[in-house]
């Protein structure tokens, strides 16, 4: 019985896992298609480097998508290599193509990643992945802050958004698969829309605790 609900488990991460890397992948190369699309005439090279970032990242998701597959077509007795995966370590090749993708960046990181447990690191890439996919939506440069604590990893991302948009995307699974990364590490997380001096914007933040296991 535990052996089958530890299973589960294990694939519903794969999900949420596949879920965050195939959805940041679409919206990415979306907005890079259209990007290319306007330059392909008037900057060529450009062009090029922008489709060349498509297809770089359109590998990396099949390569994620064939493992999770693989996973589950086991029969439950053999145990699937572990394939590794992205953690904060990976953050600058995340944020380069988002900024490739047209929408710019600020990222600050404070403190040391490597202080930052694997689990804990595994999580936080993917929180800051779904909220930097959401944050491409909107047009705007994206704010990201990163703090490693004595105690505890904080995580926030801002973007401004054109209108008030609801907490709850209608259809999307996004925000909850990021509360529930942050709560199994037992930490906190709020998302919604803030007033600030430069107009309305989007906040997402969240705090782990660096001893948190999943």
């Amino acid at each position: 019985m535990q052996r089958h609900a530890d299973r589960l488990a294990h694939r519903n991460r794969l999900a949420r896992d596949l879920h965050d890397s195939i959805g940041h992948t679409l919206t990415a190369t979306t907005i890079q298609a259209a990007v290319a699309s306007t330059l392909i005439d008037s900057d060529p090279q450009r062009a090029r480097q922008t489709l060349g970032s498509i297809e770089q990242a359109s590998r990396t998701a099949l390569e994620d998508l064939d493992h999770v597959l693989g996973v589950l077509r086991e029969d439950g007795e053999r145990v699937p290599s572990p394939r590794p995966q992205q953690t904060l370590v990976d953050l600058g090749a995340l944020l380069q193509r988002v900024s490739d993708a047209g929408t710019p960046v600020d990222a600050t990181v404070t403190g040391d990643l490597d202080r930052v447990p694997a689990p804990v690191s595994r999580e936080a890439y993917r929180i800051v992945q779904e909220g930097l996919t959401n944050a491409m939506r909107h047009p705007g440069q994206v704010t990201v802050r990163i703090n490693v604590g004595p105690d505890r990893l904080d995580i926030e991302l801002t973007n401004p958004v054109a209108t008030p948009i609801a907490t709850k995307r209608q259809g999307g699974r996004g925000l909850a698969g990021i509360a529930e990364r942050v709560h199994v590490l037992r930490g906190e997380v709020s998302a919604g829309p803030a007033d600030e001096d430069t107009g309305l914007t989007w906040r997402l933040a969240a705090w782990l605790p660096l001893r948190s296991t999943p």
